[in-house]
């Protein structure tokens, strides 16, 4: 047989040995590993709107693998955190309503020979989120030996989405007036917003004020030290990039000293509201005024007042 013959089979040959062009691998055979999907580290629901939700798909056992396809329903998707960097696996968003979580994907097995793919889907129940949870109101400590007197000034709650709560950003709007009455809506508001989610940003940097802490909302002129009016402050509980809850602590004052070296009397009207999506989740109002008595306190309230 001649050598260009022998050339011309050669050829054929290869061309039938080879595979054809895109062809896609086989499904992996049954004890290969399996497709795992996970929401926010969690193999099962449920899941919760506004939550911040990385969606995961891998193979089981550790073995090396290539995304083929992934997509999600259900999930209303965001830029992932690690941005362009972000690994071909993992999705990330929010869901914005109550139903179902769907996820679809298409793996290849890099370490079986020949190569296989596992393909599957994986449903994930999703529940509307509650509202978040809210602290009882701490009031001052009674001195045993001589009530009503108190041992401080200091009131205070506590905001938190929980396990469950909704975690849409949360706002706290302040007024402050110096008299025994609660103020209207005409007196100026002060607020601070808070994100509870890390898709909404990283918590606002606090603002320092002479004579009051970093994370003071409300701050009053103070007289030898003595504050005139109440104070509001408003800070980050916990957390990394986000508060896992915000405190509202209130302190009441208790007179500041005069030219007749007597305490003028300090009345304070107070409405402090916490507010999520507009709406209001919890609420303080006071009136009346805190008289020292030593190292202790008696305050008299015209309103108290809590929606908690």
């Amino acid at each position: 047989m001649g050598l260009a013959r022998w050339s011309g089979l050669v050829a054929v040959l290869a061309l039938v040995l080879l595979p054809a062009a895109g062809a896609q691998a086989a499904e992996c055979p049954p004890g290969s590993p399996t497709l795992v999907t996970m929401v926010n580290g969690n193999t099962s629901g449920p899941i919760y709107t506004t939550r911040d939700l990385l969606v995961r798909v891998r193979l089981s056992g550790g073995a090396f693998y290539t995304v083929n396809s992934f997509q999600v329903s259900g999930l209303r998707q965001l830029q992932h955190p690690d941005g362009d960097e972000a690994p071909p696996n993992e999705l990330f968003g929010v869901a914005d309503s109550p139903g179902t979580l769907t996820v679809t994907a298409t793996l290849t097995n890099e370490d079986m020979d020949p190569q296989c793919t596992v393909s599957g889907t994986a449903s994930f129940e999703i529940r509307q989120a509650t509202a978040p949870v809210v602290s009882k109101f701490r009031k001052p400590p009674v001195f045993k030996g001589h009530p009503p007197w108190l041992w401080d000034s200091r009131y205070w709650f506590w905001v938190k989405p929980g396990a469950t709560g909704a975690a849409t950003p949360i706002t706290v709007e302040a007024r402050a007036i110096k008299r025994a009455r609660v103020p209207g809506p005409g007196v100026p508001a002060k607020r601070i917003t808070f994100p509870m989610r890390p898709s909404d940003g990283s918590t606002p940097e606090p603002e320092s004020r002479r004579g009051c802490s970093e994370w003071t909302l409300i701050c009053p002129r103070r007289i030898r030290t003595w504050a005139e009016s109440a104070e509001v402050d408003v800070f980050p509980l916990g957390g990394r990039t986000v508060p896992a809850a915000v405190k509202v602590l209130v302190r009441l004052p208790s007179g500041v000293p005069s030219l007749h070296r007597t305490l003028r009397k300090t009345p304070v009207g107070l409405d402090i509201k916490v507010l999520q999506d507009g709406a209001v989740i919890a609420r303080l109002r006071m009136a009346g005024r805190c008289d020292p008595r030593g190292q202790f306190f008696q305050c008299r309230y015209k309103t108290l007042s809590t929606a908690l």
